[in-house]
């Protein structure tokens, strides 16, 4: 489990406490389309993401959705140089290997940790 922040929080206890539709069901969101049930598929949580991010004023040049959330969360993690297996943790990644392709992003951090190259000027 991720720690949320306070506005992320005070966001979802509003939802859950005040706009969530009030029936008998485990599953947190709720499509509000009558009648309400949880999302029948993950295209659709990402067309509300895409939706919401153009709302406000976000340029999208490709693809994007509950995907870019996920990738933006693993590439901050990645820069803030939490251990990779922490990140594939949070990500609910079975294997290492899916999250490494998140690594590339660190390629400036690897200069702080490369050795000089043999030979090469210093």
């Amino acid at each position: 489990m991720a720690p949320l922040l306070e506005e992320a929080g005070a966001a979802l206890a509003d939802y859950v406490l005040q706009a969530r539709p009030k029936i008998d069901n485990p599953h947190v969101f709720l499509s509000f389309a009558p009648p309400p049930r949880p999302f029948s598929c993950p295209g659709s949580i990402s067309k509300i993401v895409r939706r919401r991010l153009e709302h406000g004023g976000v340029v999208l040049t490709g693809p994007a959705g509950a995907h870019l959330l996920r990738h933006s969360l693993a590439t901050q993690l990645v820069e803030q140089r939490r251990p990779i297996n922490e990140v594939a943790d949070l990500l609910g990644h079975r294997s290492i290997n899916t999250t490494a392709i998140y690594a590339k992003v660190a390629l400036p951090q690897l200069v702080d940790v490369a050795l000089p190259f043999p030979g090469a000027a210093s």
